[in-house]
């Protein structure tokens, strides 16, 4: 395009040298697309794909509520949610959580509590036995004296 400009010059100066800036500078729809229209379509990307995932969550738990799968509230599982949000000071799991009193009458006895255990075993038995990492996953001394009791009693 530059080198059309130049010989458009030849012939008539003002139409060359506009042909040449032309071809030297880009035009503004080609910035526009370049930076505002892709930005845009990224964003409604980002937001289709939220509303999307948004969509399938809604989709499962509807199909969830509507089979006939039983629905229990694992309470090993729930102290150790609340082990983890709160502090030592506010809530400590070994002095007010009794292992041996748990049961989920739904399940009738069907080694939930062994799995619970096990299954937390595996999660956290490397970060409790790294001390770098319990501040990264957010524990505090109560936490790790309770997970360890939790592998011991995965152990039995």
């Amino acid at each position: 395009m530059l080198l059309v400009g130049g010989l458009a010059a030849l012939v008539n100066p003002l139409v060359g040298a506009g042909i040449a800036a032309k071809a030297m500078l880009p035009s503004v729809t080609g910035l526009l697309s370049k930076y505002g229209l892709r930005l845009t379509g990224e964003k409604l990307s980002a937001y289709q794909l939220n509303k999307e995932i948004e969509e399938a969550q809604k989709n499962v738990i509807k199909q969830f509520e509507e089979s006939s799968a039983i629905q229990v509230i694992n309470p090993i599982l729930q102290e150790l949610e609340l082990a983890l949000e709160t502090t030592e000071s506010e809530h400590d799991p070994l002095l007010d959580f009794d292992l041996s009193t748990l049961s989920i009458p739904a399940l009738k006895n069907e080694h939930w509590r062994e799995l619970t255990q096990v299954a937390i075993t595996h999660v956290y038995k490397e970060v409790v036995a790294a001390p770098h990492l319990h501040k990264q996953a957010e524990l505090g001394p109560e936490d790790i004296r309770w997970l360890k009791l939790m592998f011991e009693a995965s152990q039995d």
